[in-house]
């Protein structure tokens, strides 16, 4: 039986990063991941999704091109040659990973874990072909998988989640969308790029329903700008195969057709280890976790979407490494010291890679006001900065959101170009607890659109100087 000090189950960014940093510390692992490296950010969610969210700008732009007074190309889509871009780029990077690893001689044994043992103190894990491996340490990231609706289930042929939109290597001619939140919204704005016909289904009053409302409605006008279907308040009460099209019967009575239908209703927790005798604590399929990424068992840890935390890639990532950090300490004080502070989710950065974008952290202004009491905003269009003018891009803004009594920043919320990247500046912010008058001290190169950001900071007391 193989030994190591730690065994981590799972190999998505919560699972490979710890095994590169207990690497780094001289600590022993291996990793059980039943497919390649990366986990299902990497190889069926954010890295291909976002390839194929670059060629629907570029075939966009094109598209437009008499705009930025240049003569109109003759453009024909070939999404096959899409399709095997998004292949290859994922390919590259999952192949980083795994040379990462070999180049480290960290084992990664290619099977799944079946279940969980406890003998003499060390944890004894079980894989599908029967083998087994020994550990003092777990690190749990199975990750998590697509939800489905009691009358819709997923079948990856008609019925799809975002893995197998993923895998169409050809376009439907109407696409419907159960689901109108991150991956939804993405997939909408991808799709409706290439020419397909969208209708995006939501069963709550809007749209991105976590993020500011009027981010919301922005989007939604946006979506219904560039032809996307956009049903509120609606749900879909059943979908039933008639000839080669798909029929959806809706809450409102009425009944809509499509070639593929995606749901996406959001995600639940893998959490199918069979624990042998030891009591894991867990609550609707998650494993509860306390702020070192502990569990309530000794020594065992869990990372990532299993915990039921915020769904990102870079949560579990983050969550990772506050759990290596703190084994570190237990193996080595002499070496490590345990985190010094909980996570706080609330200041994780989330990313919506629509056409605008949307980022976000921090606080909502609705709650903002519940947790604060009285708040200050400041916003900031971009239709008023030279940059996003120059590129065409003036479609969103920057709101910003402080403390009245201390002006300490506690939210910042974009929609528009680059707001993926720009939301870093406002998490360093936020995270520094820096106040609206800390921006006095900042210069923001010019043109830039990171100019947004200064003039919805300078907003917060009343000093923008290029708004109306």
């Amino acid at each position: 039986m193989q030994n190591s000090q730690v065994i981590i189950i799972g190999g998505g960014p919560g699972g490979y990063e710890s095994a590169i940093r207990l690497h780094q510390y001289g600590v022993s692992c291996l990793l059980i991941e039943k497919e390649r490296l990366g986990g299902l950010c990497l190889n069926w969610g954010c890295i291909p999704t976002k390839t194929l969210v670059k060629s629907a700008e570029l075939y966009s732009e094109m598209l437009n091109a008499e705009n930025f007074g240049l003569p109109k190309p003759e453009v024909t889509l070939e999404y096959n040659k899409v399709f095997q871009r998004k292949n290859a780029v994922v390919e590259q990077l999952a192949g980083g990973i795994e040379y990462l690893f070999s180049q480290r001689d960290i084992p990664v044994i290619k099977a799944t874990a079946v279940s969980v043992a406890k003998e003499s103190g060390k944890y004894i894990v079980t894989i599908s072909t029967g083998e087994c491996y020994s550990a003092e340490y777990l690190i749990i990231a199975t990750g998590s998988e697509a939800k489905e609706l009691p009358s819709i289930k997923i079948d990856e042929k008609d019925i799809l989640s975002s893995t197998g939109m993923l895998k169409l290597q050809e376009l439907p001619n109407e696409l419907v969308i159960v689901g109108g939140g991150v991956i939804g919204c993405e997939f909408a704005s991808i799709f409706s790029t290439f020419g397909v016909q969208v209708t995006l289904i939501e069963f709550l009053p809007r749209i991105m329903a976590t993020e500011e409302e009027e981010i919301s409605k922005r989007l939604t006008r946006q979506f219904k700008k560039t032809g996307v279907k956009v049903l509120t308040n609606t749900g879909v009460q059943g979908i039933t195969k008639k000839e080669k099209r798909l029929e959806l019967i809706l809450s409102n009575e009425t009944t809509l057709y499509a070639d593929k239908v995606l749901l996406s209703v959001g995600r639940k927790p893998i959490n199918n280890l069979n624990w042998k005798g030891i009591n894991i604590k867990e609550e609707k399929d998650a494993i509860l976790i306390d702020d070192f990424m502990q569990t309530n068992c000794d020594k065992i840890y869990a990372v990532g979407d299993v915990t039921g935390k915020l769904q990102l890639a870079h949560t579990a990532g983050k969550q990772g490494l506050i759990a290596v950090e703190h084994i570190a300490s237990c193996l080595y004080p002499e070496k490590h010291s345990a985190p010094k502070e909980p996570l706080n989710y609330i200041n994780i950065p989330r990313c919506t890679f629509t056409h605008p974008e949307i980022a976000s952290v921090g606080y909502t202004e609705t709650e903002a006001e519940k947790k604060f009491g009285e708040i200050v905003t400041g916003k900031f269009p971009f239709s008023a900065n030279g940059k996003a003018v120059a590129t065409g891009n003036i479609n969103g803004f920057v709101k910003t959101i402080a403390r009245k009594d201390t002006s300490e920043l506690v939210g910042m919320h974009i929609l528009g170009p680059n707001a993926a990247e720009l939301i870093a500046q406002g998490t360093i912010m936020i995270i520094n607890k820096n106040k609206a008058e800390d921006i006095d001290s900042f210069v923001f190169a010019h043109p830039t659109l990171s100019e947004a950001i200064l003039e919805a900071m300078e907003d917060l007391q009343n000093k923008s100087i290029h708004k109306i």
